[in-house]
């Protein structure tokens, strides 16, 4: 365990201190989302399939249930492939470390962008600019457990139990906009298996719920995956930045 980690500790118990017990910290579950993260930052390659739900507000049904399954390629630092069937349609994502490229199996259209030189600027910039969402994304980020910490909220250790058949640890937490619960994997790699949001500041409470699998690790993946080739008769499409409110 670096030392960095053991004063990032220290941080976290003296602001529990500090705050007369307004906050609670426990260090298992820092240490086990440390781990997690520490894995996925140490490995050269990875693939995973991402199973997720989501609901949307409707004005005359309230929340309703939505869902994609994306099947997300990465090689380190600079490859990408995400394939995503649900709700959303049928689509692709390639990056190869210079352009995004975009593609609609349902309406063979393909539109692309310039993009940064690593997956995590891309993924960054990319969401922000065009609202193009990446399973996982959270996870990868080498700030995520400091993000997660700085919300002033709590992190809890909540023990073992089985998700997919798998047993996992499970992490629950909140702050001021939401609640989120996390399941580890309780094996060699410790893997994300589980990921549940709540946005508690919206007063329908819509939910966002993602279950990981198939995990694959530091396997070797040709470049020529992550390349994008315009299909017959494909249509181009300028991909239009989010809509932003004032």
């Amino acid at each position: 365990m670096s030392k960095k980690f053991l004063f990032l500790i220290g941080l976290v118990i003296m602001s529990i201190t500090s705050k007369g017990q307004t906050q609670r910290i426990d260090s298992s579950a820092v240490y086990l989302l440390h781990r997690a993260a520490e894995t996925l930052q140490d490995i050269k390659s990875c693939s995973f399939t991402a199973v997720t739900t989501y609901d949307v507000p409707n004005e005359s049904l309230g929340l309703v249930k939505h869902s994609t399954t994306d099947k997300v390629i990465m090689t380190f630092p600079d490859k990408m492939k995400i394939s995503s069937v649900g709700d959303k349609g049928t689509r692709a994502l390639w990056y190869n470390g210079k352009k995004l490229n975009y593609y609609s199996f349902d309406n063979n259209t393909y539109g692309f962008t310039t993009a940064p030189g690593s997956i995590i600027e891309t993924i960054d910039e990319v969401s922000k600019k065009f609202g193009i969402e990446f399973p996982g994304a959270d996870f990868f980020y080498p700030a995520f457990l400091q993000d997660l910490l700085s919300e002033q909220g709590n992190l809890i250790f909540l023990g073992k139990t089985i998700v997919d058949g798998r047993e996992c640890f499970h992490i629950i937490g909140n702050d001021k906009t939401k609640s989120y619960q996390f399941w580890v994997g309780n094996d060699d790699l410790h893997l994300p298996v589980k990921l549940v949001i709540i946005y508690t500041s919206d007063k329908d409470k819509p939910q966002y719920e993602a279950l990981y699998k198939d995990w694959a690790v530091n396997l070797d993946y040709p470049d020529s995956m992550f390349e994008f080739i315009t299909p017959p008769k494909a249509t181009k499409v300028r991909l239009a930045p989010r809509e932003t409110t004032k």
